[in-house]
């Protein structure tokens, strides 16, 4: 993203969210009425838009890439909310949400009621996020909103000014970032994550393999945000294991499409969407 301006991805994925919660996706269970308070004046027409013609049945080119684009990100979202309740239900007190963007999970999780939720991001999309909080209701989790320049700050420096306990069980999630990043970046981050993680702690990565990735490189270059990082599970786990985290679970597209959706989402061009799930070392 621009230093100067909101994440355009930020806003790309709440749009997603929206078009799910207007009933674009094949997800039953997923609910996100957060994600439209979000969007920019453009974002909302688009919304109404694709709403309208879909009550009216109409058919079109755009109109199905709403609904994909709706489905691949309910299905995903879907899939880290369940690995977050487990770690909840598993003891962890505290959520860190790195490059939270305008992540609704602390206004429409329940079980996050009580927990701390640190959302991390850069101070321009975190100041935009804030300014339509008041159109909300009180969040159900204690949030803490923690703005970092990576360039001048480290992210343990920043968790600790936050009061984030590195000995309590923390759930940590790292949506649509990492694909973004160096190898060398991440692994700096990935360190920093597991120094502040007590065992039995979980973390949640989504990344990016190189399986039909062209859809997504040229949409996120289209946005101006390209893409520059991708692994395959192998990869990634070998990279958790190099700081401490062992790897319980990693699937993909395929998977939450047939857990969630029972097959019924056409998201092919998702294939590359994976998300690993991992604990610290007791």
């Amino acid at each position: 993203m621009r230093p100067e301006r909101p994440s355009r991805t930020a806003h790309f994925v709440a749009l997603g969210r929206a078009l799910a919660d207007a009933g674009l996706s094949h997800a039953p269970e997923f609910r996100d009425p957060t994600a439209r308070v979000f969007l920019s004046d453009k974002g909302k027409r688009s919304l109404v838009k694709t709403e309208v013609a879909a009550r009216e049945g109409k058919r079109s080119f755009r109109l199905e890439m709403a609904r994909t684009m709706a489905d691949m990100i309910a299905l995903r979202t879907v899939a880290i909310d369940r690995a977050v309740r487990e770690a909840i239900a598993g003891g962890a007190t505290q959520l860190v949400i790195l490059g939270a963007g305008y992540d609704g999970r602390a206004w429409r999780l329940p079980e996050l009621t009580g927990v701390r939720v640190f959302e991390v991001d850069h101070p321009v999309t975190q100041g935009d996020k804030r300014l339509h909080l008041s159109e909300l209701p009180p969040a159900l989790g204690n949030v803490t909103f923690v703005s970092i320049d990576f360039e001048r700050e480290s992210l343990d420096a920043a968790l600790e000014r936050a009061g984030h306990e590195r000995s309590a069980l923390t759930c940590w999630i790292w949506e649509g970032v990492v694909m973004y990043l160096t190898r060398e970046a991440m692994h700096a981050t990935l360190t920093g994550i597991a120094g502040r993680s007590a065992p039995g702690s979980t973390l949640i990565v989504n990344y990016h393999t190189l399986h039909r990735r062209f859809f997504a490189r040229l949409m996120f270059r289209l946005i101006g945000e390209p893409q520059i990082s991708a692994w395959t599970p192998r990869e990634m786990a070998a990279e958790l294991r190099s700081v401490g985290l062992e790897v319980r679970e990693d699937s993909g597209m395929a998977d939450w499409n047939h857990r969630i959706a029972k097959g019924q989402a056409k998201v092919d061009r998702g294939a590359y969407m994976r998300i690993a799930t991992a604990r610290t070392r007791s």
